[in-house]
């Protein structure tokens, strides 16, 4: 059997290879097949690249795909999935994971472990890397009356799993059977913004519960925190990048309410937009200027 890790990198030479050290060091007693997509990098990432495919562990292969600069995570992801699928057979896990975090020695283990024995698509918390007590992140719910995304509070539960309603890229592992039928991720409706939350939900979908191992975990700098948003509102509510793109917004409901007439998630949708349009720092979604921090106004 076989862990298979995807992530898209960027112009983070230092901090790629900094998590290509940790999945290196993981302790495993089964193959390790990581896909990296380097999505236009200039700053020396694909030459890095280039080396650590040269010097792999036993046990670890590595396959690099190249985009052109304007995959962002969503058509990255997707194009990972692609190469990945080729590899997949029964009992294979596959992990999403951004680069920004670090993989203590165990985790990949004991996210496979869970993932095959709960047939569960399985979310890793986030602690701070400077304090690992400190919980970051431990996933989300949704609400659809109000059609937010609200983070669970960063409280440790006494059971070993909570269930979730979403599942992040930054450290989420699927079970090889979700990729069959060729379900991928829709980088065409929701190129970066919520597409990793857009995926789990249809993944879900496919008798997939997602939980929190509560006991499972990566380590981060604190990107949780709410950043200066874009003064320009049409780029606010239209740019790739913007966690208040409408349409990037309007595609993830969609998704989540298959079957709720137009007119009343679009009444839903407006008002949401306008209440958001007003507020001095914005909550919903996933971190994305951690994805692509070193160009915050691409």
């Amino acid at each position: 059997m076989t862990i298979h890790v995807l992530t898209p990198v960027h112009n983070r030479c230092a901090v790629t290879e900094k998590f290509l050290d940790d999945l290196y060091s993981q302790e495993l007693d089964e193959n390790l097949r990581i896909v990296i997509v380097d999505d236009g990098s200039t700053d020396g990432t694909s030459e890095m690249l280039l080396r650590r495919v040269e010097s792999l562990p036993p046990l670890v292969t590595m396959s690099v795909v190249k985009g052109d600069g304007s995959w962002w995570w969503a058509r990255s992801m997707a194009a990972a999935i692609d190469v990945c699928r080729e590899f997949l057979e029964d009992g294979d896990i596959v992990v999403f994971m951004n680069d920004d975090i670090s993989v203590p020695p165990n985790t990949l283990a004991a996210l496979a472990a869970a993932c095959r024995q709960l047939s569960a698509i399985i979310v890793a918390s986030v602690r701070d890397e400077k304090d690992p007590s400190q919980l970051l992140d431990r996933g989300a719910l949704l609400d659809p009356s109000t059609l937010t995304v609200e983070p669970l509070p960063n409280e440790r539960s006494p059971h070993r799993f909570t269930s979730l309603a979403v599942a992040s890229g930054r450290s989420t592992a699927y079970p090889a059977a979700v990729f069959e039928e060729g379900l991928n991720v829709d980088y065409r409706r929701l190129p970066h913004h919520l597409a990793d939350f857009e995926f789990s939900v249809r993944a879900s979908r496919r008798g997939k519960p997602i939980l929190l191992a509560e006991d499972i975990f990566v380590l981060s700098h604190d990107h949780f925190s709410t950043n200066e948003r874009q003064k320009n509102v049409l780029l606010r509510l239209t740019h790739v990048s913007s966690p208040e793109r409408i349409l990037t917004y309007w595609a993830f409901w969609r998704t989540v309410h298959p079957r709720l007439p137009s007119w009343q998630l679009a009444s839903r949708f407006i008002r949401v937009v306008a209440v958001r349009s007003m507020r001095s720092a914005t909550r919903f979604g996933t971190d994305w200027s951690a994805r692509r921090s070193d160009e915050p106004g691409k």
